[in-house]
């Protein structure tokens, strides 16, 4: 689970840099977030792994956060699964083209991942767009709605 320093970090940078559907992140506090972040890769991923993934591609970071909550509030419709997928590839191009320039090697190489990814997603992560998150958001709200 990030901290809540790098939660606050990437929903500023994630405002800075005017990603796709960044108004996303103000629905939830810091802590919410913390819990529903878990960085590049799947749920099923072992912690360790999604770690390793996400320190190969950190300029990526922003980009899986934003795709983590809009996972969070599936709406189990395909079109939005699609949206979601679609939107991983366009903003992880955008912060490609920001932070590095039209010369430099990474630009290409972040933004051949985030489709990558993107493409990824599309086709091995419908069951997990269709499964409930676990999260502790989830789980205390699966609490309260019990009768």
């Amino acid at each position: 689970m990030a901290t809540l320093r790098e939660i606050k970090h990437l929903k500023e940078l994630a405002e800075e840099l005017k990603l796709e559907n960044r108004e996303i992140l103000g629905k939830y506090k810091l802590t919410e977030l913390a819990s529903i972040y878990n960085g590049i890769g799947p749920d099923c991923f072992p912690e360790w792994l999604r770690s390793a993934i996400s320190s190969l591609h950190p300029s990526l970071a922003v980009v899986a956060f934003i795709h983590d909550v809009e996972w969070h509030e599936s709406d189990l419709s395909h079109a939005k699964f699609t949206e979601s997928n679609t939107r991983f590839k366009e903003n992880g191009y955008l912060v490609a083209k920001t932070e590095f320039s039209w010369f430099n090697p990474r630009r290409y190489l972040v933004m051949n991942d985030a489709r990558r990814y993107g493409n990824l997603c599309q086709l091995f992560g419908w069951q997990a767009w269709l499964t409930p998150c676990g999260c502790s958001i989830c789980r205390k709200t699966e609490k309260t709605e019990t009768p």
